[in-house]
C-alpha cells in the first residue's frame, strides 16, 4: 500500500532520519588489545592503527609509519618520557579519519618501537591529549565505541580535569590520602603508577611528553579514591621521583575500563559512570 504523507509530516522524520545518521557518523569502534584502545583508522588511503592515548601531550605518528608512508621528516625536538623518551621529528600535518570522522591533526614522527613492542598488535601512532581538548569524548570499554557526543551526560561520578604539561589530569587518593593530581591516561595499561612524596620536584618539563610505563618493580595492593568512588586491592606501581613534574603519577586502563568514561575537554571534568549502562 502507498502511503503519501504531507510535507509536515515528512520534515519531522527527515530530522530524525539525519540525526539518526549523524550520531552513527560520530561513533567510532575501536578494539581493546593488552590494554590499549587501538582506533583503525586511515590517512589518505593507506591503513593505520592508533592508540588513543591521553597521557601522551601531542598526537604522533610512530617513526616506522611515517616512512612506510612517505612522509617527509623535518626538523627534529626534544620528547620527555618514561620508556619511550627520544626525539621527534616534524612533519607537514596530516589528518587521520576513522568511519569518515577527522580525528587530529599529526605533524609530529618519533621513534616509539620500544613502547610499541608492549601491545601485540601493530601500532603506527597515538592519539593524543589533543583530541579531547574542547570535545566531548566518551570511551565505552564495554561495547568497545569512542563517541563524540554534542553534549556530556549526567550520570555518573563527575570529578575536575586540570590541565598539566599538556595533558589532562585528576584528583586521585591512594589509601585516604589527600587527593593529588594525576595524569589521565588511557596509554598506559597498568592501574595505577603513584609517586611516594620524598622530596621536593626540580626537574621542569622539556617539550612533549608520552606516559607509557613499563618499570614496575616497586609494587603495593592499594585503595584508590575517585571522588565518591573507591576501590579496593588495586595493584599499584610505586615510584621514589617524580614521573612528569607537579603530578602524582598516572591513572591508566585497568582502573578507566572499569567504567564509562565521559571526558569532557570542555567543561574541564570527567564523568565515570557503571561499564555497563546506557
Amino acid at each position: 500500500m502507498l502511503l503519501v504523507l504531507p510535507v509536515r509530516a515528512i520534515l519531522p522524520l527527515l530530522a530524525v532520519f539525519c540525526f539518526a545518521l549523524s550520531a552513527a557518523a560520530r561513533d567510532i569502534p575501536f578494539d581493546f588489545v593488552d590494554g590499549y584502545i587501538l582506533v583503525h583508522a586511515r590517512i589518505g588511503t593507506q591503513p593505520v592503527t592508533l592508540v588513543l592515548d591521553s597521557g601522551a601531550s601531542a598526537s604522533v605518528l610512530i617513526l616506522e609509519a611515517a616512512r612506510r608512508l612517505h612522509l617527509a621528516l623535518g626538523l627534529p625536538e626534544p620528547v620527555d618520557g618514561v620508556d619511550a623518551g627520544g626525539t621527534a621529528f616534524n612533519l607537514a600535518p596530516v589528518t587521520p579519519t576513522a568511519q569518515g570522522v577527522p580525528l587530529v591533526p599529526v605533524a609530529l614522527a618519533i621513534d616509539l618501537r620500544n613502547a610499541a613492542q608492549l601491545c601485540s598488535e601493530r601500532i603506527d601512532g597515538l592519539i593524543g591529549a589533543d583530541f579531547f581538548k574542547g570535545r566531548v569524548t566518551q570511551i565505552d570499554y564495554a561495547r568497545g565505541r569512542l563517541r563524540l557526543l554534542d553534549v556530556a551526560p549526567s550520570e555518573g561520578e563527575s570529578l575536575p580535569l586540570r590541565a598539566r604539561n599538556g595533558v589532562f589530569c585528576l584528583p586521585v587518593s591512594v589509601n585516604g590520602s589527600t587527593p593529588r593530581w594525576t595524569r589521565l591516561d588511557t596509554g598506559c595499561n597498568d592501574a595505577l603508577h603513584w609517586v611516594v612524596p620524598r622530596m621536593a620536584a626540580t626537574e621542569q618539563p622539556r617539550g612533549i611528553s608520552i606516559g607509557f610505563i613499563t618499570n614496575t618493580d616497586d609494587e603495593s595492593l592499594v585503595t584508590v579514591g575517585l571522588g565518591r568512588l573507591t576501590l579496593q586491592h588495586v595493584e599499584t606501581a610505586l615510584h621514589g621521583r617524580g614521573i612528569f613534574p607537579g603530578e602524582a603519577g598516572l591513572l591508566g586502563s585497568e582502573i578507566l575500563s572499569q567504567y564509562r568514561v565521559t571526558i569532557d575537554g570542555r567543561h574541564g571534568r570527567i564523568l565515570l559512570a557503571p561499564a555497563g549502562g546506557e
